[in-house]
């Protein structure tokens, strides 16, 4: 009988990146880039469209005022909207004294997320990865599907909320999913990749709410791609060796490292092999979240974790939605966001590789703390470079680290996780960034106060969680910890966890 006592061995054996992981990969990306775009639907579908005046008093104000302030000083027989597009703030009249519920479409979405996040994420870790995401893929597709059907605002703001319910469930068990199924470095780049695509899903957002006149029509590429996403899941994701082998069953997972390997073009594993399991202590505990605070270690990293994704979250989703405060065009500066988005995520998968995880974090923390500080320089707002002001560019560029940081959170939250608490743990992180997403849509309040405000919190923030993450082990090169001896070796600086 052979007995293969690390992942890494078996991986090499069936292929760690070959055609499985590549078609795992862009379903991975798909899906990010469907999030992205529905995360973001509401601001793109809220943006105040042209007025067009129809007496003389209109045009004077029109002179002195914004749109959005003077509709509201107007009788209604005074000015009309441009009927090149048909959104949501037309709709459903979502102005002057209603302003407040564009904010609430988007806060809906993230708490939805967040209750999702912490309910679903364990489903996981106790049921499957596989068996959940499909069931999570389906129920994303069913709501995008009411969603363009629906006539009622309250319809709206409840098949949001429930699309970032299954949102949730999708971010974490598929990430963890991937990963399972690859090395931590490519793991690692999956997920900055994932990021840049969700950030370019809000791109996308913009750009079907300004190349499309009815808000519906945005949605019908929204569902093509997701049915394909979920039918391509379906056939080709098997359930993970890693869970498969934390619940003791064996030539399961033997199964199911033979179908990646006849993907891959690699020799099937014989029958007899034996893998080493986890410990009898977690395999008896029936609840995740458990081994996670009833370990000192791990509980410490939870919380000091959860933090860093509480500020990168403030950082990306306040600045996201403070756009229309710039002083240019909304749609423009959405579009902006998730193309510097991009660049700026794929760099830190060179950083990452070569200089860890720890050392990455720091660095962009840095360059976004030091973004938001330039915001704050006079009249930065009437420079401009190119199409934009100078202020714009440096929101993009602190928006963009926010951003890769996020995107890093996920691999690194993962890398120090046992296999049976993994999604958890990262679930039980994520429910803290969806606080700071359910407040970020009403930054429109603080401008109210100061314009600076925001970005006063987010670098206090951005200096606490620095501090914080200093007792976090870099897991560079470092196998996923199997069980919770693992981690105490990862944290402690011992010898289990080798270097791959």
């Amino acid at each position: 009988m052979v007995s293969v006592k690390t992942i890494p061995d078996v991986l090499n054996s069936v292929g760690y990146f070959g055609p499985f992981q590549i078609i795992f990969l862009v379903l991975y990306i798909g899906r990010a880039v469907i999030n992205g775009a529905i995360a973001f639907q509401f601001q793109a579908l809220s943006i105040m469209p042209k007025i067009i005046c129809k007496s003389d008093r209109c045009q004077l104000l029109q002179e002195k005022e914004s749109d959005d302030t003077i509709i509201c000083h107007l009788e209604s027989e005074e000015w009309k909207f441009d009927d090149s597009h048909h959104n949501w703030l037309i709709e459903f009249e979502l102005y002057c004294d209603r302003t407040y519920l564009k904010g609430m479409g988007t806060t809906i979405y993230f708490t939805g997320f967040m209750v999702g996040v912490s309910f679903l994420s364990s489903l996981c870790d106790r049921f499957g990865r596989r068996k959940v995401n499909i069931g999570l893929l389906l129920g994303y597709l069913t709501a995008i599907i009411c969603l363009y059907h629906t006539k009622t605002l309250t319809m709206v703001y409840l098949l949001r909320f429930l699309l970032g319910f299954f949102h949730s469930g999708q971010s974490v068990g598929i990430f963890t999913a991937f990963c399972e199924f690859t090395f931590p470095n490519i793991g690692a780049l999956a997920n900055i990749l994932c990021g840049a695509s969700f950030a370019l899903g809000g791109s996308v957002a913009s750009f079907l709410a300004y190349n499309n006149r009815n808000w519906q029509d945005t949605l019908w590429p929204l569902i093509i791609l997701q049915t394909i996403v979920l039918c391509a899941y379906s056939l080709f994701c098997p359930e993970t060796p890693f869970w498969l082998l934390a619940k003791n069953r064996n030539s399961c997972a033997i199964k199911s490292l033979n179908f990646v390997a006849k993907i891959n073009g690699k020799l099937p594993l014989p029958n007899d092999l034996k893998f080493s399991n986890c410990d009898e202590g977690e395999k008896q505990s029936r609840n995740p979240f458990s081994l996670i605070m009833n370990n000192c270690t791990l509980r410490n990293a939870i919380m000091r974790l959860s933090f860093a994704w509480f500020t990168v979250s403030i950082c990306y989703y306040a600045l996201q939605f403070n756009a229309g405060s710039l002083g240019d065009d909304e749609y423009k500066v959405m579009i902006w966001m998730g193309i510097v988005d991009i660049p700026i995520r794929l760099s830190i998968v060179y950083f990452a590789s070569y200089y860890g995880r720890k050392t990455t974090a720091r660095w962009y923390f840095t360059v976004c703390f030091v973004s938001l500080g330039l915001c704050l320089a006079p009249n930065v707002s009437a420079i401009y470079l190119g199409r934009l002001n100078l202020k714009s560019i440096f929101v993009l560029i602190g928006h963009g680290s926010g951003g890769a940081i996020f995107s890093l959170l996920y691999t690194y939250t993962s890398e120090v996780m046992p296999t049976l608490a993994r999604s958890t743990g990262v679930s039980m992180c994520s429910t803290a960034a969806r606080v700071a997403s359910i407040l970020s849509p009403f930054v429109i309040v603080l401008n109210q106060i100061s314009g600076s405000l925001i970005y006063f919190i987010s670098m206090t923030c951005i200096l606490t969680s620095m501090s914080l993450m200093k007792s976090i082990p870099e897991t560079l090169n470092k196998q996923l910890p199997n069980n919770i001896a693992d981690c105490e070796a990862l944290f402690h600086g011992k010898s289990k966890i080798e270097q791959i």
